[in-house]
């Protein structure tokens, strides 16, 4: 109840919405109320005094209270809605905002179909209810009390004997929302887990299709989609038990209505107009109570989905800026790693860094090299700040990375990452995504640099031919030149590639390391390379291993030592090296 309570707050801008909301639920109780009265006033004092001046007036009576309740309800439905539209989009933008800023380890525990899951399906249970369900829940409460008292002051005998059953129906109104809650608990959690399969059977629909695992996709779907429809069978049971006996013990509030109120007019205790309108208040008590079931249902949905909800939104945002963080404007590209240890948020005692040392100069090129598992990947997502170091610090131009401002960082910071992404938009928009206000001759400009120009503009629209979901309508290699040239857009004084260059072919990597070569030549650049040419023209090789810097040099100084370079040239790059060497006498002859 106490994150109901919290989630609650996101009302409060619209609390003057909700107010209008409840007075007009007055008006509309008040009217629910009034009209049995007029009823029975309508029988009693028109038709059996024989008075059609009264029945008249009575009418003209029932006519106006059911126009005032119409009014006040639709007014009423519109500021309830409105405000629980408005609270449901600030807090799905709250949501979105919070996964922006959340670090990159927080997606590591929490798969994307979860995340899409709680966005969607369990905001929309928390909207149901806010948007109608709590003031319905607080009406059919109001309604129960005002016409149980209304009954009780007409005739106590004739009240207590015909709402007798509403004692066993609430019995059944308890123990359903006892089984109801789990019941969705379990359908939101596998909701979630069938979510998952369905994007990740997207996002990799390129690898089902390479491996002809479409058949074994289709089963792991079939099995999720089997579990979500075992678990809403059981909730529907749960529904389809209670639902029933609900109505039976209503339909005894009639039976005994019509035996002992009729007993009561033949004795000439009870007018015929009061029998009429116990029949009219006694759904006045019914209601609320048969509906309380269906509420609670609704309530338990969003109680489900409010802990899954506030898990993004309590979520640590452990990457931000500091409380004194310092601007950043102009960067050399001087990069200090300074006793740095690693490890994982999710897996705190297994340390990827430990104790890493290095030093890369202002417009020096570095290669890094390693086996798995050695850290390679970890150095590069410390130098943005993706991660914060466990001890020790990594400085830019001899600035704790901690201590300056994020944007400031990494907007000197060029990435190029090995998992290349695109957005689902066009080609100008992707390679300006860093920079929306770049001209289309900067974009041209940097798309010739990575050999992206030519391809592009055989494209059915050029620049704007919209590339598809994930950049699935292009090469691999085709998609890391589009994301070389985003890179280099942002003119950065660091360019870090990450085995940028491992889907494109032999050719183009060598057109690109040709007009890299003057890019990098003004600019840090850190290198995690599987190409031996890019390792060739590095001013230094680093080697890691078990995290640590083992070997640092140049390609030749590092070959002469005979150690754990050697060992990886001979394993990944001697059969390169002698690719290249028969490639420079085809090209000499």
């Amino acid at each position: 109840m106490q994150n109901f309570l919290r989630l609650l707050r996101f009302l409060k801008p619209y609390r003057w919405h909700l107010l209008g909301a409840g007075i007009l639920t007055l008006v509309v109780l008040a009217g629910e109320l009034l009209t049995p009265a007029a009823l029975r006033w309508t029988i009693d004092r028109g038709l059996e005094q024989r008075r059609m001046d009264l029945v008249f007036l009575y009418s003209l009576l029932l006519i106006g209270l059911f126009g005032v309740r119409s009014v006040a309800a639709f007014f009423q439905g519109y500021l309830q809605n409105l405000a629980g539209q408005r609270m449901v989009r600030d807090l799905r933008h709250q949501l979105y905002e919070r996964l922006q800023y959340l670090p990159i380890s927080f997606y590591r525990s929490m798969p994307t179909g979860q995340i899409m899951s709680r966005v969607t399906s369990d905001v929309e249970a928390v909207q149901e209810f806010v948007a109608w369900g709590l003031l319905f829940l607080i009406a059919a409460s109001a309604s129960f009390v005002g016409t149980l008292i209304i009954l009780l002051l007409i005739n106590w005998r004739l009240s207590l004997a015909v709402v007798s059953p509403i004692i066993p129906l609430a019995m059944v109104v308890y123990l359903f929302d006892r089984r109801i809650g789990p019941a969705w608990e379990q359908v939101r959690e596998q909701m979630g887990k069938l979510t998952t399969v369905l994007q990740e059977a997207i996002s990799g629909v390129r690898v089902v299709k390479a491996f002809a695992r479409e058949h074994f996709e289709i089963r792991r779907f079939g099995a999720q989609n089997e579990t979500y429809r075992a678990k809403n069978i059981y909730r529907a049971r749960v529904e389809a038990r209670a639902f029933p006996s609900m109505d039976l013990f209503i339909g005894l509030c009639f039976v005994l209505l019509t035996l002992y109120g009729g007993h009561l007019i033949m004795r000439g205790e009870v007018t015929l107009g009061t029998f009429f309108a116990y029949q009219w208040y006694l759904w006045g008590v019914i209601w609320p109570v048969r509906m309380m079931g269906w509420l609670l249902s609704i309530m338990r949905q969003a109680l489900a989905a409010i802990p899954r909800i506030l898990e993004i939104l309590d979520a640590p945002i452990t990457i931000a800026d500091a409380p004194d963080a310092i601007p950043l404007p102009q960067v050399r590209g001087e990069i200090r790693f300074e006793d740095v240890w690693f490890a994982f948020p999710d897996e705190p005692d297994r340390m990827v860094l430990k104790g890493l040392n290095l030093v890369i100069e202002p417009g020096q090129t570095v290669a890094i090299l390693g086996g798995t598992g050695s850290g390679k990947s970890s150095v590069i997502n410390l130098i943005p700040r993706f991660q914060d170091v466990v001890r020790g610090r990594v400085l830019i131009d001899g600035h704790d990375v901690r201590q300056v401002r994020l944007a400031d960082l990494r907007r000197h910071i060029g990435i190029v990452p090995q998992e290349t992404f695109l957005f689902s938009a066009t080609v100008r928009e992707n390679i300006a995504f860093g920079r929306p206000d770049a001209s289309q001759e900067e974009i041209e400009r940097v798309a010739r640099l990575a050999q992206a120009h030519d391809f592009i503009m055989e494209l059915p629209q050029g620049y704007d031919t919209r590339v598809g979901e994930r950049g699935i309508g292009l090469s691999g290699g085709q998609k890391q030149r589009i994301a070389l040239a985003r890179a280099l857009l942002m003119d950065p004084a660091i360019l870090i590639l990450d085995e940028a260059m491992s889907s494109v072919d032999t050719e183009t990597e060598y057109e690109i390391q040709k007009a890299l070569e003057q890019v990098m030549a003004t600019r840090t650049s850190v290198v995690i390379a599987q190409r031996l040419s890019t390792i060739k023209t590095a001013d230094k090789v680093v080697v890691l291993k078990d995290g640590r810097v083992i070997e640092e040099g140049t390609h030749a100084e590092l070959l002469a030592r005979g150690g754990e370079y050697t060992r990886l040239y001979n394993l990944q790059f001697r059969l390169q090296e002698e690719g290249l060497t028969e490639r420079e006498q085809v090209t000499a002859g």
